[in-house]
């Protein structure tokens, strides 16, 4: 009965923190939205969902470390850059900042992928 208690405990305790996380984090977006360089609050956005960042970086990407650094670099600025398109009352910040990642990733990889294939065509000079 007590490991029960203690489990259900634990639950009630990780679900409120998570509603703060989530807080937190909705905060740190608008104030992105009103300072797209606040350092603190993109320090937030990446404690809470760094794993989701590196998520969308190494699915575009794959596992090479420096180009995936790279990509969640790029990702976090994207991030800044858009955080005035978060509607706090239209979408769960959770949501909004995998959305963010996974189109900043996609349009990453199709750049790179268009410039790998403009450097491999042969010249059309003769």
């Amino acid at each position: 009965m007590k490991t029960l208690a203690r489990n259900f405990t634990f639950r009630k305790n990780d679900q409120a923190q998570h509603s703060v996380c989530s807080n937190s984090t909705r905060e740190a977006l608008l104030r992105l939205a009103a300072n797209s360089r606040d350092a603190c609050a993109l320090i937030a956005v990446y404690d809470e969902y760094g794993d989701d960042l590196k998520a969308s970086a190494v699915r575009w990407f794959g596992r090479n470390l420096e180009v995936r650094n790279k990509a969640i670099n790029s990702i976090l600025a994207a991030i800044g850059r858009q955080a005035p398109t978060y509607d706090p009352e239209s979408m769960d910040a959770a949501e909004w900042v995998r959305q963010c990642a996974d189109a900043e990733a996609k349009k990453l990889r199709e750049a790179l992928d268009a410039t790998c294939y403009q450097r491999s065509r042969p010249g059309r000079d003769a």
